[in-house]
């Protein structure tokens, strides 16, 4: 990483790659973020400026969990409708 290349890996195997999805483990942190956002809201334990900022965070976990429902589903979807052999085209040489 240099001043010329911020997001690349020293061996510039990575540059400019757009980070992955998501795994199991950060699905699960954002379940669990959901969650306590939401226990901290409908509580009457928590005062009413923190169960703002909770409800927020609860709002955006669970945004960004439903971008991860419709990108799963949409490969789904994908792997489904993959093309068979009716579905390839072959060219055939000129002449």
């Amino acid at each position: 990483m240099s001043a010329l290349t911020p997001d690349c890996d020293p061996d510039l195997s990575h540059c400019g790659k757009p980070p992955s999805g998501g795994g199991v483990r950060s699905t699960l942190v954002l379940l669990a973020l959901v969650t306590v956002s939401v226990l901290a809201v409908t509580g009457d334990a928590v005062p009413g400026a923190v169960a703002f900022l909770a409800g927020g965070v609860g709002a955006v976990a669970a945004l960004a969990l439903g971008a991860r429902g419709v990108r799963l589903g949409q490969r789904a979807v994908a792997a489904v409708h993959l093309p068979g052999p009716t579905g390839v085209h072959r060219s055939r040489p000129a002449g």
